[in-house]
């Protein structure tokens, strides 16, 4: 019995984790089955249809936006332009799971020979979770399709990139080190084509790898001088489209360069400051430790080169990792002079995450020659069960009472524990009724004679999901969201009744209400 115990704890704590991650992720698997597309869905599907391909991928370069990816996803991947819009749940479904797929890549790449391949799954649901948790509008990032195509899927691809980095600086010999360089070149260029948001980070940690390789005189100094150069040039190839001074002529914000970099210096602290005081990452990074020790005792190949600096060279690439975020805070602050909007936000906060773990890991790296490094890596992969009691009730504790970490006083209120939002939404019967009215909406649209002015029904107080609502029709049928949903349905005009939604904000830019 003695021998069976200890087994016991740890299948118990093993099969904790997994229940909590999957209590944390299924209202928000649940909640795809009632999303639908909004606001600029509509316009980016009519433009497609009425103009083609070609024509409208010049047409936004030209007079609206340098993103040469995510216009091809706008334009392409939206089940609207197919005209299947009832199958619209497929795509945030199918969006949280390429970024499950996308941060077990990287965890194979990087500890793919210690941890096996469900413990490698539950650790990218953990993070996935953690994501989900904490993400400051999963109605823009998750369920609305222009904001996971411009922000969400190509912070996928770039943790796609990451690992093809990682494997290029792996491989051995030369034909496999082109191969990695070619793909990581593909996918760096998808990421400059998104938005500035994650290309400025990008080209940046390259210039810093490259300068680190060419002074310490490394092999990969020429490779990474080509992709510097290159992906310079796919930046200046995105930022410099006409279409991007054009709508910057739109918004029209005097904006002093002081404010500009001081307000993302300023944001960015205070961003950092609120994601790294989550209780819940807190407790979850300490149950993790025992394992992420056994992983850097192991030493995988990734970590093998790491341990090779010196904490004061740890340091330095940390405080670049840190310099990274501000840098994604310019563009918002140079076109608008406010915060980066929540859906932008979000893809900062995965990519922190992972920066979060990977400065525990290094700082594992450094705490080997500590005292108490042999009796942490001691424990087979956990805590005892005194120990493991107490975090997870801390976990617990804040899982229930996370409610109230905001950057901007209008957001005050609104939990940061999503997951409450979304269990609200679903068990409350707010998504089913968002739903409902909706689909009936569209039976009236398709069934209506072609080309009528129509009014249609504002979405009631509680059919208004905030984990799934992002933006609906106006009161306005001259407005742009009104006027393409009635082109997508054939009709000559749409608006809805007393009690809808006015004109959305032209930007976000948080001032106290």
């Amino acid at each position: 019995m003695t021998r069976l115990f200890p087994i016991s704890i740890r299948f118990t704590q093993k099969r904790l984790a997994v229940l909590l991650v999957l209590l944390v992720l299924l209202p928000f698997v649940v909640l795809c089955f009632y999303s639908h597309p909004g606001a600029d869905d509509y316009s980016d599907a009519v433009q497609r249809r009425e103009l083609g391909f070609w024509v409208v991928q010049r047409d936004l370069y030209l007079h609206f936006t340098g993103r040469l990816f995510t216009s091809v996803i706008l334009t392409e991947a939206s089940p609207l332009v197919r005209g299947l819009l009832d199958v619209y749940w497929l795509v945030p479904l199918l969006t949280l799971n390429l970024v499950l797929g996308s941060l077990y890549t990287l965890l194979t790449v990087l500890v793919g020979v210690v941890w096996t391949r469900p413990v490698r799954l539950l650790a990218a649901a953990i993070v996935l979770a953690l994501w989900l948790l904490q993400n400051p509008s999963v109605a823009e990032s998750v369920y609305w399709f222009n904001g996971l195509a411009v922000y969400t899927v190509p912070t996928a691809v770039l943790i796609f990139w990451l690992a093809a980095l990682v494997r290029y600086w792996q491989a051995d010999c030369s034909r496999a080190r082109a191969g990695w360089l070619g793909l990581g070149l593909l996918l760096g260029t998808a990421v400059l084509w998104s938005n500035e948001i994650i290309a400025l980070p990008l080209l940046a940690a390259v210039g810093g790898l490259w300068g680190w390789e060419w002074w310490r005189g490394g092999p990969r100094r020429a490779s990474l001088a080509l992709a510097v150069g290159w992906y310079g040039l796919a930046l200046a190839v995105s930022l410099l489209a006409p279409g991007n001074m054009a709508r910057a002529n739109i918004i029209a914000v005097p904006v002093s360069w002081s404010w500009v970099i001081g307000g993302s210096l300023a944001s960015s602290a205070y961003l950092l400051l609120n994601w790294a005081s989550s209780g819940v990452l807190l407790f979850g990074t300490a149950l993790a430790l025992p394992a992420l020790a056994r992983v850097v005792a192991a030493a995988p190949q990734p970590l093998r080169r790491l341990a090779t600096l010196r904490p004061s060279q740890l340091l330095v690439a940390a405080g670049g990792l840190l310099a990274l975020l501000p840098l994604a805070a310019l563009p918002n602050y140079w076109a608008t002079g406010g915060l980066m909007p929540p859906r932008a936000r979000a893809s900062m906060y995965l990519l922190f995450l992972l920066g979060w773990f990977a400065a525990v890991l290094a700082g594992l790296l450094v705490a080997r020659a500590a005292t108490w490094w042999p009796v942490l890596v001691a424990y087979p992969g956990r805590w005892p069960l005194g120990a493991a009691a107490l975090l997870w009730a801390g976990m617990l504790l804040n899982l229930v009472t996370d409610h109230n970490q905001r950057v901007a006083h209008r957001d005050l209120g609104r939990a940061s524990n999503s997951a409450v939002l979304a269990y609200r939404d679903w068990l409350s019967g707010s998504a089913a009724r968002y739903d409902a009215s909706l689909r009936a909406r569209y039976r009236l649209m398709r069934t209506a004679y072609p080309a009528r002015w129509l009014q249609v029904a504002p979405l009631s107080r509680t059919a208004r999901p905030v984990s799934l609502l992002y933006y609906d029709i106006t009161t306005d049928s001259a407005f742009t969201f009104n006027r393409d949903y009635a082109r997508y349905f054939h009709q000559k005009a749409v608006w809805t009744g007393p009690g809808g939604q006015g004109h959305p904000p032209k930007f976000y830019q948080p001032t106290p209400d």
